[in-house]
């Protein structure tokens, strides 16, 4: 559905239609400094038809804006640019990726979006910027991408704070299953990386040229964060890595230590079975047997080499 539909005239805002005569109406009334911005969230074919028509957009982007699944991406057509961008929330342990798409020329500005990140307040931002807006809808299409790039960077910090928890799990002296956080913020790392990466080089081409000369510098500051947030996302993904190693060499020395308790366990419970194994073979001519001391003096020895041994197993620190 359009959820927003304005004519800016020197960065003012006049409400206007969303119907294809008004949209017509609109384009044909814009002054040299005017354009039109509009809004649409999810949409039916049918409503981002009848816009593309008024617009008169390519049908292969058209398509693509229906679709949300597209790869970040910048694609030129004849009279207008297609961008295609991901928007990023993050809550427990779970990164989500929506699309937004954006049709920019020099009269207008479309945006469809596809769930998630809500652009009203991009479209505010923009507006409390008079001198920015009324350099025209380019100046809008930046106050969208940034509000979504800022975003990225507010998400890799979060990130970076959930793998510090694990860090400290994987070395604190508790015994701990970390192995499936890991894992878990490893696959979301990996979503959250194919919705930065492949935007790096259009924000690039925007900064440098592709875009007007007054608006380069803006998307160099988006360029700026990007290159931020893909920064982060490395330094995510090489600490998981290491805790990951990390937290397998405490499993293998657990196991260690493990193996070691129950060696010394068993050789201490090997003296008693021994000597009890000797005395129960029920020999005749044994003659502790028939001594009065002979049971005392077996308990006591039994005990002694026992503490002894135990005492050297803790010695070594087997126990």
């Amino acid at each position: 559905m359009i959820i927003d539909c304005a004519v800016y005239r020197d960065g003012v805002r006049e409400e206007t239609e969303s119907d294809r005569g008004s949209l017509d109406a609109s384009l044909a009334a814009l002054g040299e400094d005017d354009f039109l911005w509009i809004g649409i969230n999810n949409p039916t074919k049918d409503e981002l038809v009848r816009v593309g028509q008024a617009l008169n957009l390519h049908p292969l982007a058209v398509e693509d804006a229906l679709e949300a699944h597209q790869r970040p991406k910048v694609e030129r057509y004849k009279d207008h640019l297609f961008i295609s961008l991901r928007t990023v929330e993050y809550s427990d342990d779970d990164i989500r990726t929506h699309e937004v798409n954006a049709f920019l020329s020099e009269k207008y500005l479309l945006t469809v979006r596809h769930g998630g990140q809500d652009l009203r307040e991009a479209r505010k931002r923009a507006e409390r910027l008079i001198e920015p807006m009324s350099h025209g809808p380019t100046a809008a299409l930046y106050a969208v991408v940034d509000t979504i790039v800022d975003r990225y960077e507010t998400v890799a910090a979060e990130l970076e704070q959930d793998v510090q928890e694990v860090e400290e799990s994987v070395f604190s002296p508790a015994r701990t299953s970390d192995s499936t956080r890991i894992y878990r913020l490893k696959r979301e790392t990996l979503e959250f990386r194919r919705a930065v990466m492949p935007l790096r080089e259009p924000i690039k081409r925007f900064s440098m040229g592709s875009m007007p000369e007054d608006s380069q510098p803006y998307f160099r500051d988006i360029a700026d964060h990007l290159a931020r947030a893909a920064e982060a996302i490395d330094s995510v993904e090489h600490l998981l890595d290491n805790a990951l190693n990390a937290h397998l060499a405490q499993l293998s020395v657990q196991q260690n230590e493990d193996m070691r308790k129950l060696t010394a366990g068993a050789t201490i419970f090997a003296v008693p079975t021994a000597i009890a194994g000797i005395y129960g073979m029920n020999f005749e001519h044994m003659p502790e047997l028939s001594w009065t001391f002979g049971y005392p003096l077996c308990l006591a020895l039994i005990g002694t080499i026992c503490g002894y041994v135990y005492l050297r197993f803790k010695k070594a620190g087997w126990l």
